[in-house]
């Protein structure tokens, strides 16, 4: 290619780059200087912040938790946590309760059967998935076992309401009423 004097080699007319002004250059002395330690922390923080991301995939496939976790005092969660707010069982069973004296048993019993999810998600936020059914969560092997029937048969109505278009009469109501009962304020979470 050198031979070939059709093509331009040399770039006439563009001038050498002048020297940097002598105020610069001790400034521009430390920075090759600090050239290897730049180097360093760069290729350090690329390696963190790689380690970093394989630790978050890991832990989302498997798992993993460390020791730490949000909030500050906050006792260990175990079996007894579970246990649905008592109060706040009351005002739901009046709500219901009023559905079901207006005739209105598979929208009551629909409702305790969403409180018991939310019961569930709020001590468990990751233990339901999007796609289970209620059918799903009742089989669910964190779920405690003493509980586990109560929430199986206010299910096993809504379903049968829900899905096998039979509606609820006051019998089935009455049943995932104290179903509810037996969830929130009997031992069953212990």
């Amino acid at each position: 290619m050198m031979a070939d004097k059709t093509l331009q080699h040399v770039l006439p007319g563009v001038p050498k780059p002048r020297p940097p002004p002598d105020w610069l250059k001790p400034f521009l002395e430390g920075l090759g200087a600090m050239s290897g330690l730049v180097t360093l922390v760069v290729w350090g923080a690329i390696l963190l912040g790689v380690a970093l991301v394989i630790f978050l995939i890991v832990r989302e496939l498997y798992g993993v938790q460390l020791g730490w976790k949000g909030g500050k005092g906050k006792a260990k969660t175990g079996a007894t946590d579970w246990r649905p707010d008592r109060e706040k069982a009351r005002i739901l069973l009046l709500d219901a309760d009023g559905l079901a004296a207006e005739g209105r048993f598979d929208e009551a019993v629909h409702m305790l059967l969403l409180r018991g999810v939310a019961d569930i998600v709020a001590r468990r936020p990751r233990l339901i998935g999007p796609a289970l059914t209620s059918r799903d969560i009742a089989g669910l092997p964190d779920l405690p076992e003493r509980a586990r029937p109560a929430f199986a048969l206010i299910a096993e109505i809504v379903e049968r309401s829900f899905f096998g278009g039979r509606p609820v009469d006051e019998a089935g109501w009455l049943q995932a009423r104290e179903a509810y009962e037996q969830l929130v304020f009997s031992g069953t979470w212990s």
